[in-house]
């Protein structure tokens, strides 16, 4: 499971905390999804917060994007459900996103409440724009947090960043055993496949997942990078890399 820094609040034990999830479209998340249910199915609260509704997305053809939004809003609804995470759209507009205040402002607010003692989103260097703006929205919104005059009862826990992983960034890599939660995982990814008649398959899906597993000895994995290596509370144990489960 994806922690926090030792003694921040609950996470240097591994009792219940809270899980943030911020990306900028709704289908953003399944190379998450695993592990969002599996910190759900373990007692954690769960928040996935998307910054617009996608209402630009192509698939749609001649829909206006106010279509577009609801029907993309009720696919978040969906997936949320399936993953037993609360969730909730912000009203910034698709392929507008900047990474600017009022962007991190909204966030830092959610943060206030919610009290994260981790956030997972995107990497600094994605293609999409939009991508890229969530990512910096949501390192400022760290710092907003803490600042009472913004946001009234201060986040000042120290909270841990973790985005989806690049190869071409020197970042410790964690990797999440979501075997137990590969059946969640699949099912949203086979919700939007189905949907948006995507050419990449299921069965493309479960082996990319397989190959991460693969790589962190376990059957099926989700794989994330952070700005500093987490701190163990011993040594992990399991089998070496290479021999999964089945």
């Amino acid at each position: 499971m994806l922690r926090g820094f030792p003694g921040a609040g609950k996470l240097g034990r591994l009792s219940p905390m809270n899980l943030m999830a911020v990306f900028a479209h709704p289908d953003d998340e399944i190379g998450a999804a695993g592990t969002l249910a599996l910190h759900a199915r373990r007692g954690d609260r769960v928040l996935l917060v998307w910054m617009t509704r996608g209402e630009l997305a192509s698939q749609f053809g001649e829909a206006s994007p106010k279509e577009v939004a609801r029907v993309r809003e009720g696919h978040g609804a969906h997936v949320a459900g399936l993953l037993g995470a609360e969730y909730r759209f912000l009203p910034f507009r698709d392929t507008f996103l900047t990474g600017g205040r009022e962007e991190a402002l909204a966030l830092a607010r959610l943060m206030a409440d919610f009290r994260p003692q981790a956030v997972l989103t995107w990497d600094p260097l994605d293609v999409h724009p939009d991508h890229r703006a969530t990512h910096q929205a949501v390192l400022s919104a760290l710092k907003l947090c803490r600042i009472p005059k913004l946001v009234g009862e201060a986040h000042r826990e120290l909270v841990r960043l973790f985005h989806y992983p690049r190869r071409d960034l020197t970042r410790p890599w964690v990797y999440v055993d979501v075997t137990e939660t590969e059946e969640v995982a699949e099912a949203v990814f086979a919700f939007y496949q189905e949907f948006y008649r995507w050419p990449f398959t299921l069965e493309d899906f479960r082996a990319r997942r397989r190959l991460r597993g693969q790589e962190a000895g376990v059957a099926f994995a989700e794989a994330f990078q952070t700005e500093t290596h987490p701190a163990w509370p011993g040594l992990p144990g399991g089998p070496p890399p290479g021999r999964g489960r089945g």
